[in-house]
C-alpha cells in the first residue's frame, strides 16, 4: 500500500492560506510503470491539485505521495538523456573553472546524483566527490562506474555525518529541490554542509516558464514545489543564507540556476532584483495569473484530444515519443490510453518493454520507427527535446512521418 497524507500547510512560510489553482483529476504516480503481469491489477491514483500560497506566493503540491514509494527504483537515468549530459558535461567545467579551481583537494557533494552523470565529470576534472541517491538501482550502478553514491535520501542529519569529515566546496542538486518535502530541514542541512565557505548550487524549473508555455505536464507527484525566485529568497533567508546569483537555463523547457552561500561571502549579482521585479511585474503575487493559466490548460486537454481523434478517424498510425514522467500525466490528464496510440518509443533501456501507468501503452526502443513514415504521426511527449528528437529522426520525416507538438498549442510538425 502506498503512503500518502493530504499537507494542511506551506512548505516554506507554513501559511495554511492556500488556494486551489489547478485539478489535473486523480492520477497514478507518472514514473510508475507497469509490467504485462500488472495490467490487469487496479492501479492506485491520488488527486493532483496544484495550490498557491497567498502569503509567500510558492507555487505547491499538497497531496503528498510517500518519498520511499516514488524513489527508492526509480526509471529516469540521467546517461540515457544525450542533451542531459552535455548540459552536464559543461556545467561541471563552468561550476569548477568558477569556484573550485584554484582551492586545494575541492570537494563536490550532489543531491540526487541519479547514476553518477553529473558526479563523473567532476571526477575527471580532479575533484573528490560524492553523491547522495535514495533510489537503490541507480546508486548501484554509480558504485559500479567508481562514484562514490551513498544510497540515502539527503537530509541534515546525513549532512552532519559527511561534515564530521569535512565540508563541502560546493554541493550541487539539479531538479532535485522540487521533490523534497521538509524543505526547511533541507536548508539546515546544506547550511551544515557548505560551512563557512562553501556554495550550494541547484537547479530548477521555473514557474514562469511552466505558467507561460502552458508546461502543465511537469506537474507531478514527484514535483512538490514549483520555484519562483520570491519564496526562495524567504527560505534561505530563515538560514542566515543568501542568494547572490541566478543564471537562466534552457534545458527542461526553462532553468533556473541559484547560486547560494552564507550571507557577505559573494558580491550579489543584479540579476536578483532583475528576477524579483520581473515576478511583481508578471503578477506572481497575485491569483489572476492562475486563473488565466488553469483555463489554457483546460481548453488545450480539449483541442488536443479533437486533433488526435480525427487523426486516428483518417487511419493514421499515432505513436507517442518519450515516456517521461510529463509523458505520463498529459496522457492521463486528457484520456489518451492504448485506444488512440498504438505504443511509445524510449531511449531508456529500464522502461523498453514496460506499459505506461494510467493508459497501459507498451514502450519500446527507438528501432521499432525505423520503417514508419507515411502519414504516421508520433505525439511529441518529450517535448522539452524537441529540436534534438527532430533531428534524430530527421529520416522519419523524410519518409512522410509527422510530430504533433502538444504544448502550448497543438500543433503538427
Amino acid at each position: 500500500m502506498i503512503n500518502y497524507n493530504l499537507a494542511k500547510k506551506c512548505r516554506i512560510c507554513s501559511s495554511k492560506n492556500l488556494e486551489l489553482i489547478l485539478d489535473l483529476g486523480k492520477q497514478p504516480p507518472a514514473n510508475s510503470l507497469l509490467e504485462m503481469n500488472q495490467l490487469e491489477l487496479s492501479e492506485i491514483k491520488f488527486p493532483l491539485r496544484l495550490f498557491w500560497c497567498k502569503d509567500c506566493f510558492l507555487v505547491q503540491l499538497l497531496d503528498i505521495v510517500s518519498k520511499e514509494d516514488l524513489f527508492k527504483h526509480y526509471f529516469y537515468m540521467t546517461s540515457a538523456s544525450k542533451p542531459i549530459v552535455e548540459h552536464f558535461q559543461k556545467y561541471a567545467t563552468d561550476i569548477f573553472n568558477e569556484f573550485l579551481s584554484k582551492q586545494e583537494n575541492p570537494f563536490v557533494v550532489e543531491i540526487g546524483s541519479n547514476d553518477g552523470t553529473l558526479l563523473s565529470e567532476f571526477k575527471k576534472l580532479g575533484t573528490m566527490i560524492l553523491g547522495i541517491e535514495p533510489a537503490t538501482n541507480l546508486s548501484n550502478m554509480a558504485n559500479q562506474s567508481n562514484i562514490t553514491t551513498k544510497n540515502t535520501f539527503f537530509s541534515s542529519e546525513v549532512s552532519k555525518e559527511i561534515a564530521k569529515s569535512r565540508n563541502a566546496s560546493v554541493v550541487v542538486a539539479n531538479n532535485v529541490i522540487a521533490h523534497i518535502e521538509d524543505l526547511q530541514d533541507l536548508m539546515q542541512g546544506i547550511k551544515i554542509l557548505i560551512g563557512n565557505d562553501g556554495v550550494f548550487i541547484f537547479e530548477v524549473p521555473y514557474v514562469v516558464d511552466l505558467i507561460k508555455k502552458l508546461e502543465f505536464d511537469t506537474i507531478y507527484h514527484e514535483h512538490l514545489s514549483y520555484f519562483s525566485i520570491l519564496p526562495l529568497l524567504k527560505l534561505v533567508e530563515k538560514f542566515g543564507l543568501e542568494i547572490f546569483d541566478i543564471r537562466k537555463q534552457f534545458v527542461h523547457g526553462g532553468t533556473l540556476r541559484i547560486f547560494v552561500s552564507k550571507k557577505n561571502n559573494f558580491k550579489i549579482s543584479d540579476s536578483i532584483d532583475i528576477f524579483i521585479n520581473s515576478e511583481y511585474d508578471i503578477g506572481l503575487d497575485t491569483n489572476s495569473i492562475y486563473d488565466v493559466f488553469s483555463t489554457n490548460v483546460q481548453n488545450l486537454k480539449i483541442i488536443l484530444r479533437k486533433k488526435l481523434l480525427e487523426l486516428k478517424e483518417q487511419k493514421k498510425s499515432l505513436f507517442g515519443y518519450g515516456a517521461s514522467a510529463k509523458g505520463n500525466v498529459l496522457l492521463n490528464y486528457c484520456d489518451i490510453d492504448n485506444s488512440i496510440l498504438d505504443f511509445i518509443i524510449d531511449t531508456t533501456p529500464l522502461k523498453q518493454g514496460k506499459f505506461t501507468p494510467g493508459t497501459h501503452i507498451p514502450i519500446f526502443p527507438p528501432e521499432k520507427i525505423r520503417d514508419k513514415g507515411n502519414g504516421d504521426v508520433a505525439l511529441l511527449l518529450a517535448w522539452n527535446y524537441e529540436a534534438q528528437i527532430l533531428d534524430k529522426e530527421n529520416q522519419f520525416r523524410t519518409n512522410g512521418g509527422k510530430f504533433l507538438l502538444p504544448i502550448p498549442i497543438p500543433k503538427l510538425i
